[in-house]
């Protein structure tokens, strides 16, 4: 009898443990199709175009979704607001290598090497025939960020550590500098010092945005202009209590036929584990 007791509660504890994992399941694949919701809206904030038309639309977003299977809060930043590691210009590069970690030497050699990665891939393309086949995956030597740790003589710390000033899509050669991360700023060779002064007294309020682009007008790594990829950042919450966050890039194209493209995906509640 006590053997059958046993049995019992052991069958007790794994019914209430397969119990308990059906319901976090379920939970992850509600939270997954409201984000996926969430998405939608991004592509749709972003093909509206800016509220009044005046203005240019801004590099950062805001949304939100409510609905009886939950709730998804996102924000949306433009790709502009990072360095492409495909197309942006040398000091960048090296700017974002030093901001990672790496040392003034390391940082040129390093930055050499991914402009003759470039390279290579340029003229790798222009040897191509009319009639060969091109995977759309081909169109940039970096298909990820991740592989910048390929990189010939790249440090793993540096390799992680440069994740938060880079993309591989916005395809632009500079960046929206007002916007750098002031670690950044200062490790970009050649920005003058009043350039750096200058962004930080804007950020203060003690300078307004004409003032500004008299500072920026001479650097030729800044740009105005808008990626057509967007960084989305959502936040997911079921009436459960359950809560999930995402990161994903998304491509909006007035000149694709869908409404938008998914690039990156990540959940970062993994991440955090």
């Amino acid at each position: 009898m006590i053997f059958i007791a046993f049995l019992a509660v052991v069958l007790r504890l794994h019914m209430s443990s397969v119990v308990t994992n059906v319901r976090v399941t379920e939970d992850k694949a509600a939270a997954r199709m409201l984000a996926d919701a969430g998405l939608a809206l991004a592509a749709g904030l972003v093909r509206a175009g800016a509220s009044d038309a005046n203005e240019t639309l801004p590099d950062t977003l805001t949304g939100s979704l409510e609905t009886s299977s939950g709730s998804v809060s996102l924000i949306l930043k433009n790709e502009a607001l990072r360095v492409d590691l495909n197309t942006a210009q040398k000091p960048l590069i090296t700017g974002v290598l030093r901001a990672a970690g790496a040392s003034n030497g390391l940082s040129d050699k390093l930055s050499d090497e991914i402009l003759d990665r470039r390279a290579d891939e340029e003229e790798a393309k222009e040897g191509e025939t009319p009639t060969a086949p091109r995977q759309p995956k081909e169109a940039h030597p970096f298909r990820s960020v991740h592989e910048i740790a390929l990189v010939r003589d790249m440090p793993e710390d540096v390799a992680v550590g440069i994740d938060r000033y880079v993309t591989v899509s916005s395809g632009l050669e500079g960046m929206h500098m007002e916007e750098a991360e002031p670690e950044l700023l200062e490790k970009i060779p050649g920005l003058p010092r009043s350039v750096v002064q200058a962004i930080g007294r804007y950020r203060e309020g003690r300078l307004d945005e004409t003032e500004l682009q008299q500072f920026l007008s001479d650097i030729e790594y800044n740009t105005a202009d808008l990626a057509p990829s967007w960084r989305v950042e959502l936040d997911v919450e079921l009436p459960s209590g359950h809560r999930e966050t995402y990161e994903a890039t998304i491509m909006v194209s007035a000149d694709d036929e869908l409404p938008y493209r998914v690039l990156d995906w990540r959940r970062l509640a993994d991440d955090a584990k």
